[in-house]
């Protein structure tokens, strides 16, 4: 790796622990009271301070934004998502402004978001602008910002993406993870795969994209992001519980100057 390259790389973990780490508000535990605990609100500051250097022209940490590698990721993920897109309805976990999503949506499909950070989201919105300025209605419930878009098919949520939300449940046919699980801690998976689990329906389909780092064995336990093989996605307390192992992709797509592989997997929701 080139100096240049180690250098993104660091910048990327450190990303990818600071999202974490928002995320689960170090010693997180799920709000029963359908409340954002304080700790995450308190660690959403460094989250949101990375956010506003990505959308200010800053480094990019873990962003894709080349087509070539969006579509090789597409046709993955429609081989098996199968049907009609226009009958689909995908879930996309911490998905911040991540282009695929709208790919998703410009394809037919119905897509949801969930992320922390409201600048994320704001940026997700921009890459559906049209002629049309009301494209967007807010809806705030508790500590749950929810933007419906005109079209039907597109919902952004800005919130606790471990908060269990009842009209999620078993709502969405496909979920599409782009390194969430592999930024999550181990002692945090169970719940996560649990919440992705009670809101897809049975038979649907998990693509999740993950690290797979050249000296795996070694550092399984390092992270995030953490380095993943089918047998740790697949643990009782992860994946295996809820999901049958479909296949695995091997690498989707290159990441230049890395010293890990962006892998794919695809699950069935028992």
């Amino acid at each position: 790796m080139t100096k240049i390259a180690r250098l993104n790389f660091l910048k990327a973990t450190l990303y990818q622990f600071g999202a974490a780490y928002a995320l689960i508000g170090g010693k997180y535990s799920f709000n029963r009271a359908r409340q954002i605990p304080s700790t995450v609100r308190r660690n959403m500051g460094g989250w949101s301070d990375t956010w506003s250097d990505i959308l200010s022209g800053g480094n990019p940490r873990w962003k894709i934004t080349d087509e070539q590698s969006h579509k090789k990721a597409l046709s993955h993920f429609e081989k098996f998502a199968g049907g009609d897109p226009s009958e689909r309805s995908v879930l996309c976990p911490l998905a911040g402004d991540d282009p695929f999503v709208h790919l998703l949506w410009s394809r037919g499909y119905s897509v949801t978001t969930i992320d922390l950070v409201p600048a994320a989201v704001e940026a997700m919105k921009c890459q559906f602008q049209s002629s049309v300025e009301d494209d967007w209605t807010k809806e705030e419930i508790g500590t749950t910002v929810t933007w419906n878009h005109v079209s039907g098919r597109a919902t952004l949520i800005v919130g606790d993406a471990l908060e269990h939300r009842s009209d999620l449940v078993g709502k969405f046919d496909c979920v599409y993870d782009k390194d969430s699980f592999g930024a999550i801690g181990k002692e945090m998976r169970k719940g996560f795969c649990n919440r992705i689990a009670e809101y897809t329906k049975s038979g649907g389909i998990l693509y999740l994209e993950c690290k797979l780092k050249q000296n795996h064995d070694e550092v399984v336990d390092i992270g995030p992001p953490f380095s993943l093989k089918k047998e740790n996605i697949m643990e009782e307390t992860c994946y295996g519980a809820s999901f049958d192992y479909v296949e695995g992709l091997g690498p989707v797509y290159e990441l230049p100057d890395m010293p890990f592989q962006q892998t794919g997997h695809i699950l069935k929701r028992k």
